[in-house]
């Protein structure tokens, strides 16, 4: 347990070092936050820090930086502090995404952009699984007696379509009528329970075209490529970060943010928790991430879970201001879709 000098100095140290990335001695922790105690005292304070595990002095004669329990210390810390950004980039965050168009896949691009450019960290966002979302409309229209565009609209905002190649001709009234009757009985309802029986009668000579079309809805929604879920920005702006100024290690992160699977793994917690997740360094599961701390939180749909949102970045990242971006970012998203429900 702490006391409450080693609480003001290793937090005074941990926010130095965030801003500055430069390692952090006494005399400069003395003479910036006006501690009331001698440069020795702090030395001291800081030599029983490091041995307690929360920070490490890279080099015998250089200042002290935090190690992944310092951060811990100091994001558990913030609780107690106001948000990290202003009113006018509050009210910028909901300006932007009242412009936003509300198409699913570009508000997932525009979401994630609007992170990155907040922060200057990678942003993640995961968007809605098709699979599990309500058709809220149907579109079938005829190209030819032959050939129908399948359009499905979720209740989420997702657009999904197909052309498909019929082996007989349908006329365009035909395709009117089955419209009306999928939209009838398929409206508000998931591929799952549509799966479990869905009540579609009609008349015998339709029912070979409305099983066709039937079975290309049910297709649109559930051969997703969870990959494909992924939206990434920013990162190039992982090469702007000092640590990682080695070709090797950028590389490795690189690559491991490529991959949209092992970014669904990273997230996949988050829509589990109704609480903002902070993971720093090693207490990410990733090996390769275990340099970078995680930002993140899920957004929803009235009491349903569609998504999640988060930021990576160093362990160094300026965690006051992620936690606001995010949180900021996800209640404003959340109301976008719920005007989109309405």
């Amino acid at each position: 347990m702490l006391d409450e000098r080693k609480r003001i100095i290793l937090y005074a140290l941990v926010h130095d070092y965030i801003m500055t990335a430069a390692p952090v001695g006494s005399a400069r922790l003395v003479q910036k936050y006006k501690l009331g105690i001698s440069a020795a005292t702090v030395r001291h304070e800081l030599a029983a820090l490091e041995e307690m595990g929360y920070l490490y002095q890279p080099h015998t004669s250089a200042g002290r930086i935090p190690t992944d329990e310092g951060y811990r210390f100091y994001v558990d810390s913030l609780k107690e502090v106001s948000s990290g950004l202003s009113n006018a980039e509050q009210r910028w965050v909901q300006q932007s995404f009242t412009s936003l168009n509300k198409e699913m896949t570009d508000l997932m691009r525009k979401t994630s952009t609007l992170l990155s450019q907040m922060t200057n960290y990678v942003a993640i966002v995961l968007s809605p699984a098709l699979k599990r979302s309500a058709i809220k409309h149907l579109d079938l229209v005829s190209i030819s007696p032959r050939s129908v565009l399948v359009v499905v609209i979720t209740e989420t905002g997702c657009v999904v379509k197909q052309v498909i190649e019929l082996k007989e001709d349908a006329s365009s009234e035909d395709v009117r009528r089955i419209e009306e009757l999928l939209n009838e009985k398929l409206a508000s309802k998931s591929a799952a329970q549509i799966r479990r029986g869905a009540d579609i009668r009609t008349s015998p000579p339709l029912t070979p075209l409305v099983d066709i079309l039937l079975d290309t809805v049910l297709e649109l929604l559930e051969e997703e490529d969870e990959a494909d879920r992924v939206f990434l920005e920013g990162t190039a702006m992982m090469l702007k970060q000092p640590e990682f100024g080695k070709l090797a290690r950028v590389q490795s992160l690189l690559e491991t943010l490529e991959k949209g699977y092992t970014m669904l793994g990273l997230l996949g917690d988050v829509l589990q928790t109704q609480t903002l997740l902070v993971r720093i360094g090693a207490e990410n599961p990733q090996k390769e991430i275990q340099e970078c701390s995680l930002v993140a939180a899920n957004y929803h749909l009235g009491e349903d879970t569609l998504g999640a949102i988060g930021l990576l970045g160093p362990t160094r990242m300026n965690y006051l201001r992620a936690i606001s971006a995010v949180e900021c970012v996800a209640q404003n998203l959340n109301e976008v879709l719920d005007s989109m429900r309405s």
